[in-house]
């Protein structure tokens, strides 16, 4: 649903679909807003009520919302799954909110992978060039929590890391829309591929300036004055030098993002810097600016949360925490970072449609035989194994290739078997190749139940 104005709430029936971060957030963002008729619809029961507002939950959560004159729905509620199609003309989100709202700079990044690092170095390359900017994630604080848009806040820029989940029948006028990749994700919540990429593409054509893979050229093929970067443009990265316009802008010396595909990410950012520019009256001065600010970030900037974080040397085994990578690709650029001094892994499966043929493909090749399987990966990345108990170790013949492997569904046996089974000197490395919904009642439990028994075993 189109939000012209913040009017638009005024004397409206309201139903807010999902009560969990972002929707706590639109009731406070409603009743600062002094909206009087809220429903709070949720498949969980709530057990803190404010007394005006009215609360649907458990199986009838998604009933009776045609009684509504606007539905503000969560993320992670797909219309395409729970029958919500039939009320796209009510539905809107926080990001449609924020973003028809908002009317200064937001540049947008997405992708299947690797848009938090991307958007973080972009986000500090602009702070240390002492612009005004604000960095809005996919997850975590809610954009209308970061931005008060009732008091007109304003930013030189706005940084907002989109999910795909956020980009659904949203059409905003951006600054910069950036995208940097496209893979098979998300396909239970999109449906099919096609509402995956349709998602992120559907949103170019109305920003001032387009940003875009070469890789995803085919995908937006039917959109005019896109800037494209990476192979073959004027955007490269070659023996340790980054360039613009066959122009060396920068040397990889002393950053501390050493990975191969930060080197991409480095090439990307470049690419949104010189866009910038070109409303800086296309100033050398100020894109070689922005260049040595972003220099600056990258000889200070590791990594962030979760993503190839180095937890600890325990009985001379290095932990490393990916947890945030949650498609093949992003594992296999895991494994192509240490290569051969991988010695155990932690898999996880949740159904997106996944091929993980070339996930395979690269364990045997780095010869990675240690294998913890958390559901249901065990029979979506190997083979069937629901004859194999849960907790107990065995051999497992992969066309030719021996691996070791535990099914389980608690991290603390799979600590307990990376200690066992990893070599001194050799890592064990948790990067899911999938989500891994269904465990946990959050990703975050996930994260910190590796640290902590990782920790815990390590004085045993």
């Amino acid at each position: 649903m189109k939000i012209n104005n913040l009017n638009t709430f005024k004397n409206k029936k309201i139903a807010i679909l999902g009560y969990w971060l972002e929707g706590k957030s639109t009731l406070s963002f409603l009743m600062k807003l002094w909206v009087t008729d809220i429903t709070i619809f949720d498949k969980k029961n709530i057990t803190e009520k404010n007394k005006d507002i009215n609360y649907i939950t458990w199986d009838l959560y998604l009933e009776n919302l045609d009684q509504f004159d606007l539905i503000i729905k969560a993320p992670w509620i797909s219309p395409y799954t729970n029958n919500l199609l039939k009320y796209s003309e009510k539905i809107t989100t926080q990001t449609e909110i924020f973003t028809n709202l908002y009317s200064w700079k937001i540049i947008w990044i997405t992708g299947t992978k690797w848009k938090s690092t991307i958007s973080t170095l972009l986000y500090l390359s602009l702070q240390n060039a002492w612009y005004n900017v604000k960095l809005v994630w996919n997850i975590w604080i809610p954009v209308l929590d970061e931005i008060d848009i009732i008091n007109n806040e304003k930013y030189d820029y706005i940084v907002y890391e989109m999910s795909s989940y956020m980009l659904e029948w949203i059409e905003p006028k951006l600054y910069i829309w950036f995208i940097n990749n496209i893979y098979n994700c998300h396909l239970d919540w999109h449906n099919w591929m096609w509402n995956y990429s349709n998602a992120k593409i559907n949103i170019i054509k109305k920003s001032k300036h387009k940003v875009v893979n070469i890789e995803t050229k085919d995908f937006v093929k039917n959109v005019e004055n896109i800037e494209f970067f990476w192979d073959s443009t004027n955007y490269l990265y070659s023996d340790k030098k980054f360039y613009i316009d066959w122009i060396k802008v920068l040397d990889d010396k002393w950053f501390l993002l050493i990975w191969d595909h930060n080197k991409l990410n480095i090439v990307w950012i470049l690419a949104i810097l010189k866009q910038i520019k070109k409303d800086k009256f296309c100033s050398p001065w100020v894109l070689s600016r922005l260049i040595n600010w972003l220099k600056t970030s990258l000889e200070t900037f590791k990594w962030l949360p979760h993503r190839l974080e180095e937890v600890w040397i325990y009985k001379d085994i290095l932990f490393i925490d990916d947890a945030i990578a949650t498609t093949p690709e992003s594992t296999i650029a895991a494994i192509k970072t240490y290569e051969y001094k991988i010695w155990t892994l932690f898999l996880w499966w949740f159904d997106y449609g996944f091929n993980f043929d070339k996930l395979v493909e690269t364990i045997k090749y780095y010869n990675i035989t240690n294998l913890v399987l958390f559901p249901e990966s065990g029979e979506k990345i190997l083979w069937d194994l629901s004859n194999y108990n849960y907790d107990n170790e065995f051999k497992f013949n992969h066309n030719w290739f021996e691996f070791n492997l535990l099914k389980t569904k608690s991290m603390e046996q799979a600590i307990i078997f990376a200690y066992k089974n990893t070599e001194a000197w050799k890592i064990c490395l948790l990067s899911n190749a999938s989500a891994s919904y269904g465990l946990w009642s959050w990703y975050i439990e996930k994260w910190n139940q590796f640290q902590e028994f990782t920790k815990k075993y390590s004085l045993k």
